[in-house]
């Protein structure tokens, strides 16, 4: 049976019954209603990227998989280079494939706007949410995971941050899971796992706990939560040194790629991984914006790639399943390595044979191989010396 048998009935709803919903989420994000067509009864006619995890089995863990995510996630808004990080809103990364999106927000006159540092985005955290909701009802078979960070100090506001965010949050109870364990794919269809970075006078128990954060560390660092959930981060986004863009996208490359193949080599599904590839420059000497480090750019008179299509190349070497963890990435639907090249290539290493289970193949292949040999030698020897007796 398929993996959507448990929640395709309770997928379809009124349209009627959602259209305040629906006026909000088209105001901030554009037209909805491909999402709401009768295309959400019959998955095969959508595009993988926006389905993917219909293909997946309940019992995988969300920790096991490859999530692709986006950084700043928020930031579609404000075109100023050092400001802008992603250029599809919300509505166009969920169907692109997007799983995992990073909100930074701040509290202003009571209100949680989404800033990018201390910029704000003129958005609101609720037109953020309105549209994940709203998606969520014709894709119940996906599964969101959404860090939220507060990011500019409160400014004009009678109430904490950790107050404003749980208000929020309680106006779709059924939609979030702020459980601070980590849940497997069945639990989280049509849901959103909470990642707290934030911090609050009785949160011990809200979300799974990021606050132990490390900003801009240049090795990969690991959270252990209280509640026996571990994290390993790879969030490298400034260097010490002035770097020039071959240089810059050289190390940041090296950072995500270490992550990468240390995640896939660990059998341990509980264990997440969360691998930042977004990375800027400002100083005197270089000024490399976000765009410019994914995508790439014109350098001595050359192009030197960024990191993006750098990652979709490493991703089309992998031919078998692999976890690689969240990726957050700046920019993954333009330049040469595109939505439908770089998040799908991210996608496809959920799918395709276990490597495990082909080097088990291959080793008992081996040793059936070897032991045929054995066998053959001996009937070989055994009618050899028969043969000389009789001639004897």
């Amino acid at each position: 049976m398929l993996p959507q048998a448990r929640w395709a009935r309770d997928r379809h709803v009124k349209d009627e019954e959602h259209a305040p919903l629906l006026s909000r989420a088209e105001k901030g994000y554009g037209s909805t209603r491909k999402t709401r067509s009768g295309q959400d009864r019959h998955d095969d006619q959508r595009p993988l990227r926006e389905i993917w995890m219909s293909k997946l089995d309940d019992d995988n863990n969300i920790s096991a998989l490859t999530i692709p995510g986006t950084h700043d996630s928020a930031a579609f808004t404000n075109s100023w280079p050092f400001i802008q990080t992603q250029n599809k809103t919300i509505m166009e990364q969920l169907n692109a494939g997007i799983r995992y999106f990073d909100l930074r927000c701040g509290l202003r006159d009571d209100g949680l706007e989404m800033v990018h540092g201390s910029i704000l985005l003129g958005l609101t955290l609720s037109m953020v949410l309105d549209a994940m909701y709203l998606w969520l009802l014709s894709h119940g078979s996906e599964a969101l995971v959404v860090q939220i960070k507060q990011d500019r100090k409160p400014e004009r506001s009678t109430i904490h941050f950790a107050n404003a965010i749980w208000r929020s949050l309680s106006q779709a109870p059924a939609r979030w899971r702020t459980a601070n364990t980590t849940p497997t794919l069945g639990e989280l269809r049509g849901k959103i796992q909470l990642l707290r970075r934030f911090t609050g006078p009785t949160l011990r128990a809200y979300g799974i706990d990021v606050t132990q954060w490390q900003d801009n560390p240049s090795r990969p660092f690991t959270i252990n939560t209280q509640h026996e959930v571990k994290i390993t981060i790879q969030d490298h986004y400034s260097f010490g040194d002035p770097e020039p863009l071959p240089s810059l996208v050289t190390a940041k490359g090296g950072d995500v790629a270490e992550l990468l193949n240390h995640a896939a080599a660990d059998p341990d599904p509980g264990h997440w991984y969360m691998n930042f590839t977004s990375a800027y420059e400002f100083n005197f000497w270089y000024q490399l914006p976000p765009r410019e480090v994914a995508i790439g750019g014109w350098w001595s008179f050359r192009w030197e790639s960024g990191m993006n299509p750098r990652l979709c190349t490493f991703l089309n070497t992998q031919k078998c399943r692999r976890r690689f963890g969240i990726v957050a990435m700046d920019f993954p639907d333009v330049g040469p390595a595109s939505s439908e090249d770089l998040i799908t290539s991210l996608i496809m290493t959920n799918f395709g044979p276990d490597p495990g289970e082909a080097r088990r193949f291959w080793k008992k292949l081996a040793l059936d191989a070897t032991l045929m040999l054995v066998l053959a030698t001996i009937v070989t020897v055994a009618m050899l010396c028969f043969m000389d007796g009789r001639g004897r």
